[in-house]
């Protein structure tokens, strides 16, 4: 029997960056990369996976 304690819960608003990465298919280099690059992160050091996507979409549209 699965009870609610046995199920790793995952926040797409609080994600580690490793978890991003994995969750994006991409290598956490990257993602540490955009991190030092400016990308939006938590004073916790975690990343909201919907800020990240319009920060990389804001990247893309703006040619960088």
């Amino acid at each position: 029997m699965t009870t609610q304690n046995d199920t790793k819960q995952i926040n797409p608003a609080a994600l580690a960056p490793e978890t991003a990465a994995k969750m994006l298919g991409l290598q956490v280099e990257i993602v540490q990369k955009h991190i030092a690059q400016g990308a939006p992160v938590a004073a916790d050091g975690t990343i909201n996976l919907i800020h990240y996507a319009a920060w990389l979409n804001r990247r893309i549209n703006n040619g960088n």
